[in-house]
């Protein structure tokens, strides 16, 4: 049996990842393991790493971000594998695992066919998993990997948002274009329905800026006011994203995206003016607040138990087995699965992001569907009450 096992966070940090450190440190000290935390992700193995004994005492598990750090390093564009591997084997380490997202999990998968290795899914984005299998009707059990933790934060955080952007929208007659994370999948986009946005703007389908003005300006006419969330990975009909930074490319091949919103907005001022005043059309991009904060007791509740499977597995051997949330007839609940049943991958062996599935979204009207409603009712419950606007007996001087 193991002795002595290593853990780390890769890639963006979540409200969550405490959360679920807190659970390995608490199962490893359970199990008489002692437990070695690795600073800034894959970059703690490699010469210069730093590490230290992690122990649940050290842990605040309602803090976001990670104790650990993070990085985006990449042990196989280095051609470091094998040097994390001897160092590994030098401190005596049995069994790692690794937290993060897809990138973060490709890098696992392949460190474990070296060394015994496990992960927990993380990212905000939630696009790590499988879709559930096609159909007419969506079962929701069949979706490996119900959320991401990190997600249900991040996604309430845009909720609350949009839902208090309400009352300014109202009261100055704005169009509001909220920007959210999601480079390549629109899942917190998605989530804002849950918070009333009145339009949501997904990568998943091409971005058409006249078919949106027509929605904007109708909707305008309706209500006096519109909040259009959109994601930061919206691309146009060739596929390239409106916004890309190339001084900005990660480890990963990665463009930071980002600033859609702003030229959206400009976009549909110049298609709605004079229908719409100028002065109305505002965006604002919610960024790194998506990242930041106390987990939601969902998230933190999941990442506790999830962090727990992971010392699980790497105790019984399970190597290369990926800790995820399944909905299940007694709730959301971590499961451990093979790697290969999680993710698929293209023919370099890169991971495929997960997109959100066409049947939670009614592209018509830039809204989720009844489907893509029921997706969220396990996470945030049923929808609240849309904000309140008065029929006011107006009359002219």
């Amino acid at each position: 049996m193991a002795k002595r096992i290593g853990v780390l966070t890769g890639g963006g940090d979540t409200s969550a990842l405490n959360a679920t450190l807190e659970g390995v440190a608490l199962k490893a000290e359970e199990l008489g393991l002692e437990l070695i935390g690795f600073m800034k992700g894959w970059e703690g193995l490699l010469k210069g790493g730093a590490y230290f004994t992690l122990n649940p005492d050290l842990i605040d598990e309602n803090q976001g971000g990670t104790i650990l750090k993070s990085s985006r390093t990449n042990l196989i564009g280095e051609n470091k594998l094998d040097e994390a591997v001897e160092n590994l084997r030098k401190l005596d380490i049995d069994g790692l695992i690794a937290i993060g997202g897809d990138d973060t999990l490709s890098v696992g998968a392949a460190l474990s066919e070296m060394f015994p290795t496990a992960s927990v899914v993380k990212t905000i984005d939630n696009d790590v998993g499988l879709n559930p299998p096609p159909g007419d009707s969506v079962d929701y059990s069949q979706m490996v990997n119900y959320f991401c933790p990190g997600f249900p934060t991040a996604a309430f955080r845009i909720v609350e948002a949009v839902r208090d952007l309400r009352t300014t929208a109202y009261s100055h007659d704005r169009v509001f274009f909220v920007e959210t994370m999601g480079r390549d999948a629109g899942w917190l986009a998605l989530s804002s329905v849950c918070g009333h946005a009145d339009l949501i703007v997904i990568p998943e389908v091409p971005y058409e800026p006249d078919r949106l003005a027509a929605v904007i300006e109708q909707k305008y006419a309706e209500k006096g006011n519109v909040i259009v969330v959109v994601s930061e990975g919206i691309r146009n009909r060739k596929g390239e994203l409106l916004t890309r930074s190339q001084e900005e490319i990660d480890a990963f091949g990665h463009t930071r995206p980002g600033g859609c919103s702003e030229i959206i907005a400009a976009a549909m001022k110049r298609r709605l003016s004079p229908e719409i005043p100028e002065s109305s059309f505002r965006h604002l991009i919610l960024a790194y607040l998506q990242r930041c904060g106390s987990p939601i007791p969902l998230d933190h509740d999941c990442s506790v138990r999830a962090g727990q499977l992971s010392v699980e597995a790497i105790a019984a051997g399970m190597v290369n087995h990926v800790v995820t949330i399944m909905r299940t007839s007694e709730g959301l609940q971590p499961q451990l699965l093979p790697s290969e049943k999680v993710i698929k991958r293209d023919k370099r062996g890169k991971i495929i992001p997960r997109s959100v599935d066409l049947r939670f979204y009614d592209a018509e009207n830039y809204q989720a569907s009844r489907a893509g409603l029921g997706y969220f009712r396990p996470i945030f419950g049923d929808l609240p009450m849309p904000f309140f606007q008065p029929q006011l007996d107006i009359q002219r001087i």
